[in-house]
C-alpha cells in the first residue's frame, strides 16, 4: 500500500511540472543532447535532493514509500518535458528488480544508492538485435560465468550496474554485472529521441554468486515489464498532451492566405481527433495504473488495452502534430519534432500496438472457451 494520498500525488505533479517549466526549459535540454552523458547529472542530483529517486522505494531504504501511481505522476512529467534522464531503467526495471527480487544485502547497498542519485542502474533483457545469441550462464564454483549478446540497452555506458537477464539451466536468472568486468563490452549509439543507448556483450564475464538476484525468476521480469509498459503509457500521456498544446497554438498563430491555419476545417478535425486520442490513452492508462496498484484480477488485462491504445495514440498525434507544422517540425531546432520522436520510441517500449492487441485477442478467446467472456 502506497503512503502516497492523492493530495500528496497532486502536490508531487505540481513540483514536478514547475521544475519541467521552470529548470528544464528547450535551451537547457539542447545543452544536456549535445553533452557526452546525454543526460543531465546535475539535474539527476536534483532529483535525488528532491526525493524524486526515492519515490517508490522502501522506507527502510531511504524512499518514499510510494508505488506505481508515484511513478507515473514522474513519467508523465517526464513527458511533457522530455526529461532525458534515466528513469526508467534505474527507478522502474533496476530498483523495482532489486526491491522485489534482491536479497537483504543488494537492498541494502542499491536502494539507498539509487534513492540519493550515486547509483545508476539499467536492465538489459530481450534483444533488439536479430542474430544476438542468447546470454546464457553456467555455474563455476561459487561463481558463474556469463556468455551472450543484449542489445539497446538504456544508459548502459552510464550505469554502475547491468541487471542481465541471463538462461541459467533452462531457467531465467537476473545478474548484477559491472560494465567494467573482465569481457564487457559495450557499443554506445543514440536512440530515435536521443537518449543513450548500448549493445552489450559478453564473454566470458565471472560474476560473483552475491551479484544474483536470488528471486530474479521469469515471474519477476513479466512483472517489471508489466509495470514499465505502464510508466512508457505514462509518459506518452505526458508528451502527448504537451504535443497537442504545441500544434493548438501553432494552428492559432501561423497565418497563410490571409488568416490562420486553424482557421480552416481540416486542421481543425485533426486537432479533433488528436485531443480525442490522447483523452483516451490517458483514461485507460489511469485506470490501468490504479488496477495494478491493488492487483486487481484484471490488471494484465487493462495493462494491455493501455500500451495499445496508448502506441496507438502516439503514432497518430506525433504524426499529425508533424504533418500540422509542415516542413518547420522536422528542423533540429523546433521542439515538435523532439516529441514526435520520444512518441515514436514510447510506441515500441514494452511493446507495441500490435503485439499487446495479440495479448487481448488470446485473452478473449481464452475466456470465450471458458465461458469467462
Amino acid at each position: 500500500m502506497s503512503a502516497f494520498t492523492q493530495e500528496d500525488r497532486n502536490m508531487l505533479a505540481d513540483s514536478l511540472n514547475r521544475f519541467v517549466e521552470e529548470a528544464y526549459d528547450g535551451e537547457r535540454r539542447f545543452a544536456i543532447l549535445k553533452s557526452d552523458d546525454g543526460f543531465g547529472r546535475q539535474e539527476w542530483a536534483t532529483y535525488a535532493e528532491l526525493g524524486w529517486l526515492g519515490i517508490a522505494i522502501d522506507e527502510r531504504h531511504g524512499g518514499s514509500g510510494g508505488g506505481l501511481a508515484e511513478l507515473a505522476v514522474l513519467m508523465r512529467a517526464a513527458g511533457r518535458g522530455l526529461l532525458m534522464e534515466p528513469l526508467l531503467p534505474t527507478l522502474i526495471l533496476a530498483a523495482g528488480a532489486i526491491s522485489q527480487g534482491g536479497s537483504a544485502e543488494q537492498k541494502a547497498l542499491w536502494l539507498p544508492a539509487i534513492a540519493e542519485g550515486r547509483a545508476i542502474l539499467t536492465l538489459a533483457q530481450d534483444d533488439a538485435a536479430q542474430d544476438a545469441a542468447p546470454v546464457t550462464a553456467t555455474k563455476a564454483g561459487d561463481d558463474y560465468i556469463l556468455s551472450g549478446q543484449r542489445g539497446f540497452v538504456l544508459y548502459g555506458a552510464a550505469a554502475d550496474r547491468i541487471i542481465v537477464k541471463a538462461d541459467l539451466a533452462g531457467n531465467t536468472a537476473l545478474f548484477l554485472v559491472p560494465p567494467t568486468a573482465h569481457g564487457v563490452s559495450l557499443a554506445h549509439a543514440r536512440s530515435i529521441d536521443d537518449r543513450p543507448v548500448a549493445d552489450l556483450v559478453l564473454d566470458n564475464v565471472r560474476v560473483a554468486a552475491g551479484d544474483c538476484l536470488p528471486g530474479g525468476d521469469a515471474r519477476l521480469l513479466e512483472s517489471l515489464n508489466q509495470t514499465a509498459a505502464l510508466a512508457v503509457c505514462a509518459e506518452a500521456v505526458g508528451a502527448m498532451e504537451i504535443a497537442n498544446r504545441l500544434t493548438l497554438d501553432y494552428l492559432k498563430t501561423r497565418t497563410q492566405f490571409g488568416t490562420t491555419i486553424g482557421s480552416f476545417q481540416v486542421p481543425q478535425h485533426r486537432m479533433v481527433d488528436m485531443t480525442l486520442a490522447a483523452q483516451e490513452a490517458a483514461a485507460i492508462t489511469w485506470a490501468a495504473i490504479g488496477a495494478a496498484s491493488v492487483q486487481a484480477p484484471d490488471a494484465d488485462l487493462l495493462t494491455a488495452a493501455a500500451k495499445a491504445r496508448s502506441a496507438a495514440a502516439a503514432r497518430l498525434i506525433g504524426e499529425q502534430a508533424i504533418q500540422l507544422h509542415g516542413g518547420i517540425g522536422m528542423t533540429e531546432e523546433y521542439v515538435i519534432g523532439h516529441y514526435y520522436r520520444r512518441l515514436m520510441l514510447l510506441e515500441t517500449l514494452f511493446g507495441g500496438a500490435g503485439w499487446h492487441l495479440d495479448r487481448l485477442g488470446g485473452w478473449t478467446a481464452a475466456g470465450m472457451a471458458e465461458g469467462s467472456v
